[in-house]
């Protein structure tokens, strides 16, 4: 499971040094967690599949975070709602997302469903927060969930994620319960998800 010292990946300053980090160290991790993860969202009545970050078109900068999607779709993840295991400098993060690339048809449906559910992203703890944009590392709380939709209708380029945040330092990072906490909020976020399918 995930460490402190995973961070220090990032220090890596070249796009060739840091991705042979994440190659060796991080995306075996990653690939771990999905063979826990996976029969959980696969109780859902559909078959899920990883995909784990590969920065290929990445030429010159180095990523500043990695992660592994989880989505009902062999061939990708983003036009859909999907979850992200994901790793910045700083945090480790797991989100249900609904990002910009959505499929045209979903687009009409998927801002309805996204007000549906905000009782029960009014209903979630504490630990939970959003961000508008899987690039950026920031987060608002909860109770910007109102305006982010609202946002999301208006803006072409916007995002909806919803899930938690682990910072390096976390006393569970390196030990069982960071992993049994990521899978607790999977399932917490799993009936969300099924309201926005």
């Amino acid at each position: 499971m995930f460490t402190n010292s995973d961070f220090d990946v990032f220090l890596a300053p070249d796009l060739e040094g840091r991705m042979e980090k994440i190659r060796t160290i991080i995306d075996p991790k990653f690939e771990a967690f999905a063979t826990k993860a996976l029969p959980i969202l696969k109780a859902d009545g559909q078959e899920w599949y990883a995909h784990v970050a590969k920065h290929r078109m990445r030429k010159t900068n180095a990523p500043d975070n990695t992660w592994v999607a989880f989505a009902p779709n062999k061939r990708g993840y983003k036009m859909m709602p999907h979850f992200e295991l994901g790793m910045w400098a700083d945090n480790l993060y797991l989100y249900l997302a609904v990002e910009e690339n959505m499929k045209p048809d979903q687009l009409a449906t998927i801002a309805p469903k996204l007000r549906e559910i905000t009782d029960l992203v009014a209903q979630l703890s504490d630990d939970f927060v959003l961000s508008q944009n899987h690039m950026v590392n920031e987060n608002q709380p909860l109770a910007a969930y109102e305006k982010l939709v609202e946002r999301y209708q208006q803006v072409k380029a916007s995002e909806i994620l919803i899930g938690i945040k682990i910072n390096q330092g976390d006393v569970r990072l390196g030990n069982a319960q960071l992993e049994a906490d990521l899978l607790a909020a999977l399932k917490t976020l799993l009936p969300l998800y099924q309201k926005l399918r």
